[in-house]
């Protein structure tokens, strides 16, 4: 029989993962925008300044942090079994 503690480890370590990559996955779609000079420059390349936006690091330290939690879930709930 599966432990409680272990599936609920489980789900939260997957849904942890999940959202640290959406966040890095935005902030670093968001980086690629704000550069100009970026090939792949496909929203309006004839405009000559980038948003007025401001990007900050805080999207790649909460990504970062999801994921290393979410890998802490996950080895508790191998750990749990």
């Amino acid at each position: 029989m599966v432990n409680v503690v272990a599936v609920v480890a489980a789900v939260l370590g997957l849904v942890c993962f999940a959202l640290g990559a959406r966040l890095l996955k935005s902030d670093l779609a968001a980086r690629r925008v704000a550069r100009s000079d970026d090939p792949e420059f496909v929203l309006d390349p004839n405009r000559e300044d980038p948003p007025d936006d401001e990007i900050d690091g805080d999207g790649l330290e909460r990504g970062f942090m999801l994921l290393v939690f979410g890998g802490l879930c996950l080895l508790f709930a191998a750990l749990s079994l």
